[in-house]
């Protein structure tokens, strides 16, 4: 990703979205489809399309959106570090309880070919914190632990809970692609990295938002209806309810796409069941 191309001012995004927003039709011909976008690195409208879409159709959901949010984290995994770098795999996970944050397996794995050396969250508010990993299941979940530095203040206590996924259900998805995030005017900007160890503050930017209808309970698939085809860094993010319940951790995006535009036609958001992880796993 180029950052001149992911960070253009608001007006140009809105110059090139008109045009997008005109090709609604041949993307999704049984949608209403001035509430989808699919052009690159124009996040920001389409996390604000989603957001006016639960304002409009599902107002008493839309006014959750600032208290589920604080709970969702960026995670950086650090791995295969020489002496002079290392690389990283980037994804999002949301905080249950105290100490323990549930985002998807691969995060921790994909294209992993040395040790992992740091693991590392960053909440929106823009407090960096170190974790490890606790718990791995069969399925693409994971669960990671927080590990406070000594006299670190304590971290609020999460009231996210699980639950299971009804069918026909409106859900929000929250993820960060890779390196940015929302301020609070809803611009995309690049992450700054803070410091674990110092206590420095990283970048306060939240996630991005896409809307989407629970179309298969039992294998946890969402067809959209508002937003912008999930990308990269946003594997692991919570699918949630209107009652702030997570009903799945997603973990890939079935796409078809036009062989010469190479424009996404239809897409559907593909997760782990949150019925899949343990109940006694979780600690309250």
């Amino acid at each position: 990703m180029t950052r001149t191309r992911g960070f253009r001012k608001k007006w140009a995004i809105a110059t090139i979205a008109s045009g997008a927003l005109c090709l609604g039709g041949l993307l999704y011909p049984n949608l209403d489809n001035h509430w989808f976008i699919d052009e690159d690195y124009l996040f920001e409208h389409g996390s604000s399309l989603s957001a006016t879409y639960l304002k409009e159709h599902a107002p008493k959901f839309a006014d959750r959106l600032e208290e589920l949010q604080q709970w969702v984290v960026r995670i950086e995994v650090q791995h295969s570090a020489s002496e002079e770098s290392y690389s990283s795999n980037h994804g999002t996970g949301i905080l249950l309880g105290g100490s323990q944050v549930l985002t998807a397996k691969h995060v921790l794995h994909e294209n992993i070919t040395g040790d992992i050396s740091k693991i590392l969250l960053t909440q929106p508010d823009g407090r960096v914190l170190r974790a490890e990993v606790d718990r791995q299941g069969t399925e693409d979940w994971a669960l990671l632990r927080i590990l406070l530095a000594k006299n670190a203040p304590t971290l609020k206590n999460s009231p996210i809970e699980l639950a299971n996924a009804t069918e026909g259900e409106t859900a929000v998805f929250f993820g960060y692609p890779a390196m940015v995030g929302l301020d609070e005017e809803g611009e995309v900007l690049p992450f700054r990295k803070g410091d674990a160890q110092t206590e420095s503050a990283g970048s306060a930017l939240s996630p991005m938002l896409v809307v989407g209808s629970v179309v298969d309970a039992k294998a946890m698939t969402l067809a959209p209806l508002a937003g912008f085809p999930p990308v990269g860094g946003m594997s692991g993010g919570p699918i949630l309810n209107s009652k702030g319940q997570v009903i799945g951790v997603q973990v890939s995006v079935s796409k078809t796409i036009d062989n010469q535009t190479g424009r996404t036609l239809h897409y559907r958001i593909n997760a782990v069941p949150a019925g899949a992880v343990p109940a006694n796993a979780i600690e309250r």
